[in-house]
């Protein structure tokens, strides 16, 4: 017969085994026998307290006291409030996370590292007074992780001054540890301190394969894209820093400028989402189950008719998303009112914003934002996207469901789409993002492909490209298909970045009158290296010098060209690579042909050479005004060795002559 106050270990594993088998009946009539033998034994409370929270329907209130029995026993043990909190989150609901929040409070009270406590602090609403509890309780720690955590809880607080201040100590501590420089990063970038926001940034990123609490992608995972989402899942810790500086590279609005303001104006929208548009109910059985989510379906009516007042359609923005691929390969139908969650946990859970703040983070304010006059519970935001109008529209519906027959609406905002065409367009904005530095000059530019001027680049096998560009002065930025930036230059057009042979994106900004043009594109660059017979690109341009070099010919080179009678004639200008000698001569024949775009005779030249022999020959044809018709034109120069027999690839050209 076992003492008073003695807890049977055996009995404890024997109800732990039942627990884990879901026989709860008799897990707990063991356990409230235990109880009556051995009182206020606090092993025995916590048991029998995890019986009643596994319990149907029925048992959470019980538990809670249960588990409370426990902690006034045990007050240094932070397991009984966990598990408290445990009992909140599977209340759910107001009362539920009232409970949630004062269980972790209390448990950080005893151990602010406890298991995922913070985690799930994170997934809760947090007012001001929330936020200001959570700071006195960790504000009496002085160890690295409170003092981390107190940092961000300040950075809500928009207390940037404290919360820079608290990070100082870290970063001085540990200079390597990107996470504290992330955060001082965001404080200076929400505060408007920019040039001090970005140096604390490239620091972060410069050290991110140490950001083992993902400090730097929970700040940037609210507007990655799939792909990017996919991309760093599997990146290595090595590769990380080369991510976050592609990341931003690819969304850089002005490229003319030396800071990058989509990155500043990230964390700006980060702000005013986080004090504006946050969930509200995270704890809603809606962001858990999908058959939850079909009960909005009982709002839709009333959600179309709200719309009408202000909806007047939506233009269709080019492409499809990941989400659309993904139904159409599996043969899926759509319900329009529902759109996809990639997990069991919502998008608006996972990042704690409602549907409005989701679109916010990624393209900002709206130009414009009605509101439905009746309740408010609908809304509609206008943007320009892609240059089509497209309105988005929210409606709350995370607690709808019906009563007495009657569709209620309440909960939080979620994007409802209320068409197949509204779906499309909310899919695609919710993977994509946009600044709101708008572009409203159109940039003509061209874009010409030599070997590298540099000897040594050129026995690399290096390219230079030259671009053309419809403004004074310009930037360019290359980038490769892991989407690193290999080059970046500014000023006088044309500009030259030199790269190896492949595919890559670029962007190309220029200012005109004050008003920014933005390009980008894609681009092949040829293979011109040393030991293959091969073409330049075509230049053309109206010049009088006599023996132009390529930047010459570059600075004059126009969209279009226009020949005057009687006054100087077109230049086309060409490198030819590797020309085959015999005895140090070189004999190629060059064939120009002058093709209508819009069809018709075309008009050719060809013409024998015997050059000194050399790495570089240069090919000129000067038309003289008259000799071809005015015209859009496709020109077309083939290089046929007459040493060796050899052809080199043909280049072509597309110019108008006027």
């Amino acid at each position: 017969m076992l003492a008073a106050g003695t807890p049977d270990t055996t009995l404890l594993a024997r109800a732990e085994s039942l627990l884990v088998q879901g026989r709860l009946p008799e897990a707990r009539r063991l356990l409230e026998q235990a109880d009556r033998h051995t009182p206020d034994d606090p092993d025995i409370l916590m048991l029998l307290g995890r019986v009643h929270l596994e319990w149907p329907v029925v048992g959470r209130f019980k538990a809670w006291r249960l588990f409370d029995r426990a902690a006034e026993l045990r007050p240094d043990d932070p397991e009984p409030r966990y598990q408290q909190m445990r009992v909140g989150l599977r209340l759910g609901g107001a009362d539920g996370e009232r409970l949630t929040r004062d269980a972790i409070l209390r448990v950080l009270a005893i151990l602010p590292e406890y298991r995922d406590v913070w985690d799930t602090w994170r997934s809760l609403y947090r007012g001001p007074g929330h936020r200001r509890r959570a700071v006195a309780v960790l504000a009496a720690y002085r160890d690295p992780v409170a003092t981390h955590r107190l940092a961000a809880l300040w950075i809500e607080l928009e207390a940037y001054a404290e919360a820079d201040s608290a990070l100082a100590t870290l970063t001085a501590r540990d200079p390597g540890d990107p996470g504290p420089w992330a955060l001082r990063a965001q404080a200076a970038l929400e505060r408007g301190d920019t040039a001090a926001g970005v140096a604390h940034y490239d620091r972060a990123v410069a050290a991110a394969a140490r950001d083992t609490a993902q400090v730097l992608w929970r700040q940037i995972a609210p507007i990655a894209s799939p792909r990017e989402e996919g991309e760093y899942a599997v990146a290595t810790p090595q590769s990380r820093p080369a991510f976050f500086r592609a990341f931003w590279a690819r969304r850089d609005p002005d490229l003319t400028t030396p800071v990058n303001e989509r990155l500043v104006e990230h964390f700006a929208r980060l702000r005013r989402a986080r004090r504006d548009f946050p969930l509200l109910h995270p704890t809603s059985r809606f962001h858990e189950a999908p058959s939850w989510r079909t009960l909005q379906g009982a709002v839709a009516g009333t959600v179309l008719q709200q719309s009408r007042e202000f909806f007047s359609g939506s233009q269709v923005i080019p492409g499809r998303s990941v989400f659309e691929d993904e139904l159409q390969e599996l043969g899926l139908g759509v319900d329009v009112r529902d759109l996809p969650e990639p997990e069991p946990i919502t998008r608006y859970r996972r990042l704690g914003f409602d549907g409005r703040g989701l679109i916010y983070v990624r393209f900002g304010r709206p130009d414009h934002r009605y509101v439905a006059p009746r309740g408010g519970d609908v809304e509609g935001w206008r943007y320009r996207v892609d240059r089509r109008t497209v309105t988005v529209i929210f409606a709350r519906a995370t607690a709808a469901a019906s009563f007495r027959g009657g569709p209620l609406m309440g909960g939080d905002f979620v994007v409802y789409p209320t068409s197949l065409r509204e779906l499309h367009n909310a899919a695609l904005m919710l993977e994509r993002d946009e600044s709101s530095i708008r572009a409203d000059r159109r940039l003509a530019a061209w874009v010409a492909f030599f070997r590298a001027a540099d000897a040594t680049a050129a026995a690399a096998g290096l390219q230079d490209v030259l671009l053309g560009i419809a403004a004074d002065t310009a930037a360019v930025a290359a980038w490769d298909p892991q989407d690193r930036e290999v080059a970046r230059t500014h000023g006088p057009t044309p500009l030259t970045i030199t790269l190896r042979h492949g595919r890559y994106r670029f962007g190309a900004d220029a200012r005109v009158d004050g008003a920014l043009g933005r390009l980008r594109g894609s681009m092949d660059v040829p293979a011109l290296a040393p030991g293959w017979l091969a073409v330049s690109s075509l230049l053309a341009a109206v010049t009088s010098e006599p023996t132009p070099d390529r930047q010459a010919m570059a600075r004059h080179m126009p969209a279009d060209v226009v020949l005057r009678r009687g006054g100087r004639p077109l230049t086309l200008f060409a490198e030819v690579y590797d020309l085959p000698d015999a005895d140090g001569v070189a004999r190629y024949e060059a064939h120009y042909t002058f093709e209508p775009v819009g069809g018709g005779p075309s008009v050719t030249f060809a013409f024998p050479r015997t050059v000194p022999a050399g790495v570089v020959v240069i090919e000129r044809l000067l038309v003289e005004p008259g000799q071809v018709p005015p015209g859009a034109y496709r020109i077309t120069l083939r290089v046929r060795d007459h040493v060796l027999g050899l052809t080199a690839p043909a280049v072509t050209l597309l110019i108008t002559l006027r």
